[in-house]
């Protein structure tokens, strides 16, 4: 067993980062050589721990931007990377939840939300300064080869919906070349809660489009041959996510 990560995030302790995701990654790599598991794990959490009522805090480094970042790249640097083995990955990290996903459950004037429907409404200094910034050191400096989109939405947009995140800011400025995650059935999420596309085949249309290659879930499985068949999507959509995902394989 492990320390939970706001605990080791207190420790200021780069090499103890490093170790950590070393020996988890070392741990994944032996399991899957062996055929008990695969060895692609969504960790990271490096949401800010900034709503002491959130229940996932200790899953968290911490509350400050800077310091989750590194704690990302140390982690992410050791899981993926096997001194013995510099061409390949020893096991396939993921930084989640992107972005600004820190809220389970909560009543306000009189009004219901959950994680799966609620909107982060962030300036966009505040976004990327704060909660964009720890994603941007995993990717940038870890070099993560995996990322999540979360269950909420930004500013009215869910993220697995949105191509600014996943495919200007991810992909295009920070150089990600990785593959993209839904978190489990938020790709669903984006038709139904956030009622964000009117049709189930336009919200598939909506996270290919946005950069996110797999649906933890069977939402695009069910719909991605309607959404064909209606034009919404071309098979160079499907085979650019396939791409993303052998290519980590």
């Amino acid at each position: 067993n492990f320390a939970f990560p706001i605990t080791t995030g207190m420790s200021f302790n780069r090499t103890l980062w490093w170790k950590t995701g070393s020996q988890i990654g070392r741990e994944a790599r032996a399991l899957m050589n062996n055929g008990d598991v695969y060895s692609t794990f969504w960790a990271p959490v490096i949401n800010l721990a900034r709503e002491p009522r959130w229940g996932r805090n200790i899953e968290t480094p911490g509350e400050d931007p800077y310091l989750t970042g590194q704690y990302a790249k140390e982690f992410v640097q050791g899981f993926e990377n096997a001194p013995e083995d510099p061409f390949h990955i020893q096991a396939s990290a993921c930084c989640k939840h992107y972005v600004a996903n820190s809220m389970e459950s909560t009543t306000q004037q009189g009004v219901h939300h959950t994680r799966q429907d609620f909107n982060a409404d962030i300036s966009i200094q505040d976004l990327v300064d704060s909660y964009m910034f720890p994603f941007q050191a995993c990717v940038e400096q870890g070099e993560v080869s995996g990322l999540m989109c979360s269950y909420n939405a930004v500013n009215g947009i869910p993220t697995c919906a949105n191509p600014w995140l996943g495919e200007t800011v991810a992909r295009g400025e920070w150089g990600f070349d990785g593959y993209i995650t839904s978190d489990c059935d938020a790709d669903k999420d984006v038709y139904d809660p956030h009622h964000y596309a009117n049709t189930p085949e336009e919200a598939v249309r909506d996270v290919l489009h946005a950069g996110t290659d797999v649906d933890c879930g069977n939402f695009v499985g069910s719909n991605a041959q309607s959404a064909l068949q209606k034009g919404l999507i071309t098979e160079a959509d499907i085979d650019t996510r396939l791409a993303n995902l052998f290519r980590v394989r």
